[in-house]
């Protein structure tokens, strides 16, 4: 298979702007700008990849058109999760940074998984892969809504949608983000409550009567969480006390047409309204074409 072209989507400033995620409380701003010490970026992608903590690698997307035999193609990748290919003349076959890794260990798709590797140079060196492209540190975001609250940070669409690419950042209750994980073809980083202490509540559009019922719950709950932690226990098991409106962040990417099921079933009317407000933003962004039911 000889490559003709390769296209990073994202890149090693994303892939550690949505790590931290994880483990910092406030907004993605504040994250982006930890992006200008390039050695603190090294130091964070190198014990991701040291320990094998790949699922955060998903957060972009290698493109490649190839010059090869269709049927070598299917059988070379057949086996291989998260790596798409379309059938055209050259032929693109598309995979995320974490799939590129794995693939390594396969001989026949090695050759291929390298060409993609070499995309991120940071990444490629802590793997002793030698790469001659620079860094892509540089994170572009908009926010896109108010309430709920949502960034955008990379639409890369495409007539195949199994290769477009979109990246977004909101906060949501642990509700809706239980509904959100459940899409399990999109990539998702979420703050953790191992490091982070509770930033607040975020709770479902009712009645004034029950929603003051529901705060008074979810203000009790957040001083026995603090009481607990004076106990010293860890936040990590203080956090059992709370409920299920807290809110959380979540970075989420995947591919175009991973996006379009969620939009599908999560715009309808029948989905809760916390988490259909937020794909309606995302359908608006992204242009869906879809019925909004």
């Amino acid at each position: 298979m000889k490559v003709l072209r390769k296209e990073l989507v994202g890149g090693e400033g994303l892939i550690y702007l949505a790590t931290r995620v994880s483990r910092k409380a406030g907004g993605p701003k504040d994250i982006a700008e930890e992006l200008k010490d390039i050695s603190r970026v090294k130091r964070l992608l190198t014990g991701i990849v040291k320990t094998g903590h790949f699922s955060v690698l998903e957060h972009s997307l290698i493109r490649l058109w190839v010059n090869a035999d269709w049927n070598k193609v299917t059988k070379t990748f057949f086996h291989h999760k998260y790596v798409e290919a379309t059938q055209s003349d050259p032929i693109l076959i598309s995979m995320n940074p974490r799939a590129a890794i794995e693939i390594l260990d396969d001989e026949k798709a090695k050759p291929l998984a390298l060409e993609a590797v070499k995309e991120l140079p940071i990444i490629s060196n802590i793997l002793g892969i030698r790469s001659e492209k620079e860094p892509n540190l540089n994170v572009q975001m908009t926010k896109v809504s108010e309430s709920p609250l949502v960034y955008f940070f990379i639409g890369s669409p495409h007539e195949d949608p199994r290769h477009g690419f979109y990246a977004f950042w909101t906060e949501m209750s642990r509700v809706a983000s239980h509904q959100f994980v459940r899409h399990r073809r999109l990539s998702f980083t979420q703050r953790s409550g191992r490091y982070t202490k509770p930033n607040g509540f975020i709770l479902p559009y009712v009645k004034e009567d029950a929603l003051k019922i529901m705060e008074e719950h979810a203000n009790i709950s957040y001083l026995i969480y603090n009481k607990l932690l004076k106990m010293n226990i860890r936040k990590e098991d203080a956090r059992y006390i709370l409920p299920a409106a807290l809110k959380t962040a979540l970075f989420v990417s995947g591919r175009q047409s991973d996006w379009y099921h969620f939009l599908e079933l999560r715009t309808d009317i029948h989905a809760q309204e916390e988490i259909r407000k937020f794909a309606q933003v995302v359908a608006r962004v992204m242009g869906w074409s879809g019925e909004m039911k």
